[in-house]
């Protein structure tokens, strides 16, 4: 219906309010005055290529050098060296286990590295060829596929293969059937950023020094030989003189005339001119190092202050966490069509992407020692926090029998005849079923070395030293152990005694 105002009964005055609404898009390339289509494929902007003519084929030829290759390889390892796994979240038990037997027959390490080519190549697009397993649709493969093979529709920047019969526009590709991880990508320049145009001139600058410094090395770093002939020589004594000072640069011995002469001059004052074209290769591989990694002291390490150091490694996480977002974006995307095909509509798992890191063993051994006391039970929410463990990966077994064959305060609060400690302590549950008989038999053969050295000591220093003679095939942790049973021993004992004094007082 057209709007408007009715200014009689009679008179409609339609409004012109202009192209497009709020629920629609206005500004497109079909009205912008600085593009042009042909009914063909979206060009791409990048300026390098633009001034070159060439295609994306002259960035794959950067790899091949001394420094190029070398970064790529030390980016790529930062994120390829990462444990992967798929979080359940929200999602089904069910859906998850499933997301995961479809991950683990795929070479996801290999994917992850098809993956790490976008930032090199602003994009990269993966196939993914699915298979039908019973009822089910699984990925077969995932395969990196040439970048310049794919080109942008100009009316929605829908992407497009290019072929044989359609080498321009390129033909439309079905729904999940191309991953495309992309770096920096946005509506002017859809192909992405590209790292490796960063490093192009820098590379061809110490192409071309490189060849300039080798022709002035076989110019001025050997010395020249200059010999002199007289007047009246021939041009066959001339020759020979000639032929006899090049074989003279290889063996340095040669035989002219008498009236002939021969010396040997150095390029001196060559050797600052040489290091020009030093400075030029170096600054050149540091600007390549700080556009692939953001930093250069890990590929070209020199005297520097901590801080900068600290600031550099900084620059280079955060380039490492941009690459792992982009990882996790492509697999979770992957993750949405497995769901997709096999469940509809269904809470996702999620592609996680996390450092394997080492327990600490000091933060460990102290754990073990506190639970071989039996004094000391772990909750698994504290297993979680303190080893970084997911609280659904393990169980926490009640009852383990300490190491040595004695019982645990658990074990005898769960004794026949036993009863329940009102105050849910197990010393008190061990205090209620042991009799001072038995506990001082315990105490008297445990602790009777310690109290007789307390007891012939001058000091607690001299205790201390005296220690491992009452203990000599004692180690550190086994004496420590040992001591806290003695503690705990003592402290039951101490209770057990208040409770014979409170019953004999009629308490």
């Amino acid at each position: 219906m057209a709007q408007g105002i009715w200014i009689s009964p009679f008179d409609f005055r339609p409004i012109d309010r202009g192209p497009g609404t709020l629920f629609e898009e206005i500004a497109t390339r079909d009205r912008s005055p600085d593009f042009f289509s042909l009914a063909m494929s979206l060009p791409d902007p990048d300026p390098v290529l633009r001034k070159l003519g060439k295609d994306i084929k002259v960035y794959k030829e950067l790899l091949s050098d001394s420094r190029v290759g070398p970064c790529v390889e030390s980016r790529k390892a930062a994120v390829i060296a990462l444990e992967w796994d798929v979080a359940r979240g929200n999602a089904p038990a069910a859906v998850t286990k499933f997301v995961r037997q479809c991950l683990a027959r795929l070479k996801v390490g290999d994917i992850i590295r098809e993956i790490l080519n976008a930032p090199l190549f602003g994009m990269q697009p993966l196939e993914v060829v699915w298979r039908r397993d019973g009822t089910a649709t699984m990925p077969d493969r995932v395969v990196g596929k040439p970048v310049d093979w794919f080109v942008f529709a100009p009316e929605d920047n829908s992407l497009r293969l290019r072929t044989k019969t359609n080498l321009v526009q390129g033909e439309a590709l079905p729904e999940k059937k191309i991953l495309l991880p992309r770096y920096n990508a946005t509506y002017e320049n859809p192909y992405g950023e590209r790292v490796l145009s960063r490093c192009f001139w820098p590379v061809t600058f110490k192409k071309g020094g490189l060849k300039f410094w080798l022709r002035f090395i076989e110019k001025f770093g050997s010395p020249w030989i200059i010999g002199k002939h007289s007047p009246n020589a021939s041009k066959t004594d001339v020759d020979e003189l000639a032929e006899k000072l090049e074989r003279a640069i290889q063996d340095a011995v040669f035989v002219i005339p008498e009236d002939s002469s021969a010396e040997i001059i150095e390029a001196a004052g060559k050797s600052g001119s040489s290091a020009l074209y030093r400075d030029l290769k170096e600054s050149c591989d540091t600007d390549i190092a700080i556009c692939i990694l953001g930093q250069n002291l890990s590929t070209n390490v020199k005297s520097g202050s901590l801080a900068a150091a600290e600031v550099q490694e900084r620059v280079r996480g955060e380039i490492k966490d941009g690459d792992k977002k982009i990882v996790v974006q492509t697999m979770g995307s992957l993750i949405d069509w497995i769901c997709e095909l096999n469940y509809g509509p269904v809470e996702r798992p999620i592609f996680e992407l996390y450092e394997e890191e080492d327990v600490d063993q000091k933060l460990a051994t102290r754990d073990k020692t506190l639970s071989d006391t039996g004094q000391v039970k772990f909750t698994k929410r504290y297993f979680a926090k303190a080893y970084g463990l997911e609280e659904e990966d393990f169980e926490v077994v009640a009852g383990t029998p300490v190491p040595g064959g004695e019982a645990t305060p658990t074990e005898f609060s769960q004794a026949p005849g036993a009863t329940a400690s009102p105050t849910g302590d197990p010393m008190d549950a061990l205090a209620a079923v042991l009799t001072p008989e038995q506990l001082q038999g315990i105490a008297g053969k445990l602790l009777a070395p310690v109290l007789d050295l307390v007891e012939s000591a001058a000091s607690v220093e001299d205790i201390a030293e005296r220690l491992h003679g009452v203990y000599p095939d004692m180690d550190d942790s086994t004496f420590e152990d040992l001591l806290m049973r003695a503690i705990f021993v003592a402290s039951v004992w101490g209770r057990l005694s208040a409770q014979a004094e409170g019953k004999e007082a009629g308490v």
